[in-house]
């Protein structure tokens, strides 16, 4: 595996890979959820993937990185500084599902905490939902050396 800066020529694979990546989540997602919360919410989670990729790849100010295993990507990391707030994150990280739970998303994560330490930060952030769909990712982090912050965010339905 290598890990290497994310390229323009990178992108259309990136995002077959970002919606290979959240369609079990969404799917998870809904599952779980008031549809009454869900839909308003997530009315079209494949162009928000879209579009959330598009603004991590255009804004100078986040790193990309990207992992690849004989020549395919196999996953990424979207880095964002917080000097405000004294702190790096990692802002996206996705692993194409045919590479889950073979040390790519641990490689992004540790290649990740490098780039904020590198950028002078102490402490970094990142953050998953706390539902069943993104159980794996918080193990994950956990495993990285994460410590959780409970937050809690509720919804309500307008009529």
């Amino acid at each position: 595996m290598q890990i290497r800066d994310y390229t323009e020529d990178d992108r259309s694979e990136l995002l077959a890979l970002t919606l290979r990546c959240w369609e079990p989540v969404f799917a998870a997602m809904e599952a779980h959820m008031n549809p009454a919360i869900y839909k308003p919410l997530v009315p079209d989670w494949q162009a928000e993937q879209r579009r959330s990729l598009d603004n991590v790849c255009d804004d100078d100010g986040v790193e990309v990185i990207v992992a690849v295993i004989e020549d395919a990507i196999a996953g990424f990391a979207a880095i964002k500084s917080h000097p405000e707030d004294f702190l790096g994150e990692i802002y996206m990280i996705g692993v194409d599902p045919s590479q889950q739970r073979k040390g790519v998303g641990r490689a992004l994560i540790d290649a990740g905490l490098s780039i904020i330490k590198r950028n002078g930060f102490k402490l970094a952030m990142v953050e998953t939902g706390g539902d069943p769909a993104h159980e794996p990712a918080r193990a994950a982090y956990e495993a990285a050396g994460f410590e959780l912050w409970p937050v809690a965010r509720y919804f309500k339905p307008l009529e």
